[in-house]
């Protein structure tokens, strides 16, 4: 039996909620009215769209006369490379939704792989979270979740190529600060300050 589609959705913490996608523009007040939600961003590819028949513009229309921000980044299904080429442009969308305080609903299709993958992404190279605590937090809030691994570490090595002198030094002033969390912990604190000026960089 293969995959049948339902609305459903998970809080993974008052800001933030993964899902699946909206079909209908009667979805997007289900999650307007049950998530509380003030922004949803999109994660789905043109194949996703025009497989199911989402007239994408029309959910913008609606969503916006409910006020709320709708927002597209699409990464491709099943595809790790465009997953890892494209999610620079998911969290930096995310980031940018949060910054504004909005509460946002985040989803894909299924809102098992590239939703929960753009969520995590947000909260370690943007938060500084530890990987094993937010996949933690996610995997709490909705079990299912499978991010694709490949386009998470293959992302982060991208954004973080080049930049080891930069980090050296970052540490290295660290190291003389009042701040100074050892060598290893000044390592760590240089690269997700580096990790997060590049994925929030445009132009990188």
């Amino acid at each position: 039996m293969g995959w049948v589609w339902t609305l459903n959705w998970n809080t993974v913490r008052d800001d933030l909620v993964v899902g699946s996608c909206p079909m209908e523009t009667a979805d997007i007040d289900s999650i307007h009215t049950g998530t509380g939600a003030t922004a949803i961003l999109s994660v789905q590819h043109d194949d996703c769209l025009n497989r199911l028949r989402i007239d994408y513009a029309h959910h913008t229309r609606h969503g916006g006369k409910r006020g709320l921000a709708m927002v597209r980044r699409p990464m491709r299904d099943f595809d790790p490379p465009d997953q890892r080429r494209y999610l620079p442009r998911a969290v930096r969308a995310l980031a940018v939704l949060q910054a504004a305080g909005h509460r946002t609903y985040v989803h894909c299709t299924a809102g098992i792989n590239r939703a929960p993958l753009t969520v995590l992404a947000y909260l370690t190279f943007i938060e500084g979270q530890r990987l094993e605590d937010a996949l933690a937090q996610l995997r709490a809030a909705r079990p299912a979740v499978e991010p694709t691994w490949e386009a998470y570490f293959g992302c982060r090595e991208d954004k973080l190529a080049g930049r080891k002198g930069a980090i050296q030094r970052r540490a290295h002033a660290l190291s003389q600060g009042a701040d100074d969390q050892g060598p290893e912990g000044n390592r760590q604190r240089a690269e997700a300050e580096a990790l997060r000026t590049a994925v929030l960089d445009e132009t990188a």
